[in-house]
């Protein structure tokens, strides 16, 4: 790590909550790695886990951020931080370990813990599925619905069309009884005007013109 040592610092970290026995020592060592911290994590008498981390100002903020926020079946309930000066005593991010049969109960527990998140996991793609399954019939109920749609503006396109006809044709007849009936009514003025004028001629109000 190539840094200046005028800027790292150290935190002391006191972490309780479900952190023994999850297998949260080897998250904490992989999320050291990931943000170049330093230091140790060791389980304490109890439930609780006590972290020394050297870095940068930032890395250490990022890396206490990430620690705290893990996956099932770690729990973090609380993180205690005491600011120290840096001492640059530690080469890489270690985990300290208890007696051998802790940490054959700790591998065990922790076994148990990865297969806990592997099946959370599997419940949570399981989940994913049915969401995404009930997703596409709720498409497929609206293509549907949109496909009787499109049917019932096809029908409705095709009764205007007819009604449009139907109205054409009927303006087309009313048009044809008005000329036949303006025709027989002109017809029979000429003929009322013939008959006034032949009686006015023989009533002598009238001349006969010839032609």
């Amino acid at each position: 790590m190539h840094m200046d040592n005028a800027r790292l610092t150290r935190l002391n970290m006191h972490i309780s909550g479900t952190v023994q026995r999850v297998g949260y020592r080897h998250l904490v060592q992989n999320i050291a790695r990931k943000h170049n911290i330093t230091g140790s994590i060791k389980n304490l008498e109890g439930y609780d886990v006590q972290v020394i981390a050297e870095g940068s100002p930032e890395d250490l903020k990022s890396f206490k951020i990430a620690i705290k926020n893990c996956e099932f079946p770690v729990y973090v309930d609380f993180i205690e931080s005491t600011e120290e000066k840096h001492t640059g005593e530690y080469s890489y991010f270690e985990v300290i370990r208890g007696s051998p049969e802790d940490e054959l109960a700790e591998r065990f527990d922790s076994a148990i813990a990865i297969f806990s998140r592997m099946e959370l996991k599997q419940d949570n793609a399981l989940e994913m599925h049915k969401e995404s399954i009930s997703l596409e019939r709720d498409t497929i109920g609206l293509q549907k619905e949109t496909l009787v749609l499109q049917k019932e503006t096809i029908e409705l396109q095709k009764e205007t069309f007819v009604l449009q006809k139907e109205t054409l044709n009927e303006i087309k007849g009313t048009r044809s009884d008005l000329d036949k009936i303006l025709n027989r009514e002109i017809i029979e003025m000429r003929e009322d005007l013939r008959e006034m004028r032949s009686a006015l001629i023989r009533a002598g109000i009238m001349n006969e013109v010839k032609s």
